[in-house]
């Protein structure tokens, strides 16, 4: 009589896997026959290959192996007098299943995104990468939450220098969050890493030589090294004619610097630069401020703060009430405002234009980097005029500048060696025109529409060889 034990956690195993897997082979086919066969140096091998039918069966022999195991989902089976334990694989905890992209919406496109769990999200990615080429290196991280995290690239096309150091960063976390503790520049309000919930934008940068990075639990994958014209990408622009994306482009270029410098240039030009502006609408903001009791610069400033109260209301609130809440809440303060005399109307037209204008660029992390710069531009204007707006934009440029994301320069307009690719980071142009090098590739550098001739037709396949 041979004695066995399995050993679960309820919450995150499948109790049906278990049972088919472990349960129902262990009692209905362990026959009399079968046990005498068995013993003490053939007994994992001969329950392995005869009685259980799980998709993957390891072997441990230390304990702690085995509650990391039973952390991760899996199950444990263990018998009397063998020398180790086996492992089934029977991962079964709750997950909500593939749905819609709710930050990155397109109207053309797949509308595919990821959720939490990480077989799906890299099953994701295989579907659209159906590469021998494309690695998946599991890794974990953390001592207390031991996190699954998986290290996405394309090998021959990533740089192997960047693939290194990415994988020696993330080595080196012991606790926290992986964004985080792995940029380069911790104190830059600028997000220098590209985070997206869609597969096919991680496929689409994966084949440009970058990395992606995606942990358990995470909806979201983290692609370096990143650029900064990358806030101005959409996935819908790979899906839609090169003409009309380049204009959107160039729409969202523009709107980015309108929604940082609108209210701070306002405020200088209406306080140190009059003659600047033509005089009916000169005379036009002199009548409206009329009565303000407070300065042009202090009073921007609340209405900003304003703003900023209204937006986190909007986002924090449930979906039913966030859009009404913000919408009546900005037209009846802002309405109130004007009628008692705190705000002029000018002023508050610049503000909604620069917070409208701030909603065109993809990249929502990269607008909590535009509010927090609008506030010292602001006091600069206030204070300097135009010189004081010049000066901060300055300082912007230059700590742009020094910013570096995985060692690449953050601010490059091209990746460095390829100039070639300057016209498609800043508009898009026909693949027939784009060059056929790729942004980090270093090896696989063929990259167009149409797949290069072979040189031996007879030999080749009807597709060629890429």
């Amino acid at each position: 009589m041979w004695k066995a034990a399995v050993v679960y956690l309820q919450s995150l195993s499948n109790e049906a896997t278990v049972q088919q897997t472990i349960t129902e082979p262990l009692v209905v086919w362990a026959r009399p026959d079968f046990v005498r066969d068995l013993t003490r140096n053939n007994l994992l091998e001969q329950i392995t290959s005869r009685l259980l039918v799980a998709q993957s069966v390891r072997t441990i022999d230390t304990l702690d192996v085995v509650l990391d195991e039973l952390l991760e989902g899996h199950s444990v089976l263990f018998i009397d007098r063998a020398i180790a334990a086996l492992v089934v694989e029977t991962k079964g905890w709750p997950s909500r299943g593939v749905e819609k992209p709710a930050t990155e919406v397109t109207v053309q496109g797949p509308q595919v995104a990821f959720n939490e769990t990480m077989r799906d999200n890299v099953a994701l990615i295989r579907l659209r990468l159906k590469s021998p080429d494309l690695v998946v290196e599991r890794m974990q991280v953390g001592r207390k939450s031991r996190t699954d995290v998986r290290v996405i690239y394309l090998h021959g096309v990533a740089s192997k220098e960047i693939v290194d150091e990415v994988k020696r960063r993330i080595m080196s976390i012991d606790t926290g969050m992986i964004r985080n503790l792995i940029r380069d520049e911790p104190f830059s309000p600028f997000m220098i890493e590209r985070l997206t919930e869609r597969p096919d934008t991680v496929a689409a940068e994966l084949n440009e030589g970058r990395v992606a990075i995606l942990a358990n639990n995470t909806p979201y994958a983290l692609i370096l090294p990143a650029s900064f014209l990358m806030t101005f990408e959409t996935a819908e622009d790979r899906y839609i004619n090169e003409n009309a994306a380049s204009v959107f482009r160039l729409v969202r270029h523009a709107a980015y610097w309108v929604s940082i410098l609108g209210t701070p240039l306002y405020v200088a030009v209406v306080t140190f630069h009059h003659e600047l502006i033509p005089l009916p609408l000169l005379l036009n903001i002199a009548s409206t401020q009329e009565g303000v009791p407070f300065p042009l610069g202090l009073t921007a400033f609340a209405t900003e703060i304003m703003m900023e109260i209204l937006r986190e209301a909007g986002v924090r609130l449930p979906q039913q009430f966030g859009a009404a809440v913000s919408i009546v809440g900005a037209l009846v303060l802002g309405q109130a405002a004007i009628q008692a005399g705190f705000v002029p109307p000018s002023l508050v037209i610049v503000v909604t234009l620069t917070t409208i204008a701030s909603f065109t660029v993809p990249r929502s992390e990269t607008i909590i980097a535009t509010r927090i710069l609008r506030y010292p531009l602001l006091a600069a204007g206030s204070t300097l005029g135009f010189f004081g707006v010049a000066l901060g934009l300055l300082f912007m440029i230059y700590h742009l500048s020094s910013l570096k994301s995985l060692g690449q320069p953050y601010l490059a307009l091209y990746p460095p060696g390829k100039v070639g690719r300057l016209k498609v980071e800043t508009i898009l142009v026909p693949p027939q025109l784009s060059p056929v090098t790729r942004s980090f590739g270093r090896y696989d550098k063929v990259r167009r529409g149409i797949a290069p001739a072979p040189k031996d037709p007879k030999r080749a396949g009807p597709g060629g060889k890429q």
